[in-house]
């Protein structure tokens, strides 16, 4: 993606997980809201012309598949720090996810677990090259873990996928975790 499509989809991100209120809009309970009115708002906040062809575009070419259009509506898959429910109902997850963090983070991760922290959901990778190109967004050697996600999920902990090969959970007990890559 370039540079020009990088930032909008980066300010899109903001708006969708992390501030609606900033440019005026409401998010559904889901985090869904009215494209029109997304762009329209968009557009008069940052003097940034952007269009549902635009986004689209910053859809079809970024990797990490963060927005879906459905009907009339925009929203962000994952990683809202403001209250959402998850649109898919609980699944039977794989018998293993991945997660990638610091090692800083790590250190308390390995006693506590993971903890969703300012975000509504933990998240949780589907494979660990995943988890990789999400641990070095904080730090170029990431550490990994391995989530025993069919072990937890058996004890009661629910799973909810997402388009974009994320899972989500409320928390994962550091006895479902594994490190084994640091």
């Amino acid at each position: 993606m370039d540079h020009q499509l990088t930032r909008l989809s980066k300010r899109l991100s903001f708006v969708l997980r992390h501030h609606p209120d900033k440019i005026g809009i409401k998010l559904d309970r889901y985090g869904r809201v009215d494209l029109q009115t997304l762009i329209t708002k968009f557009n008069q906040h940052f003097g940034t012309p952007i269009s549902e062809k635009i986004i689209r575009k910053i859809m079809r070419e970024s990797d990490k598949q963060r927005y879906a259009i459905e009907g009339n509506t925009i929203l962000a898959l994952y990683g809202h720090s403001v209250p959402v429910q998850p649109l898919t109902p609980p699944t039977e997850p794989p018998e293993k996810l991945y997660h990638g963090t610091t090692h800083a983070a790590a250190k308390f991760i390995v006693d506590e677990g993971l903890k969703k922290m300012d975000r509504d959901f933990v998240h949780l990778s589907a494979n660990q090259k995943m988890a990789v190109q999400v641990g070095k967004r904080r730090d170029p050697n990431p550490v990994i873990f391995e989530v025993a996600a069919q072990k937890a999920a058996d004890a009661g902990i629910l799973f909810y996928p997402t388009e974009s090969g994320v899972w989500l959970v409320d928390a994962m007990p550091a006895k479902f975790l594994k490190i084994i890559s640091q």
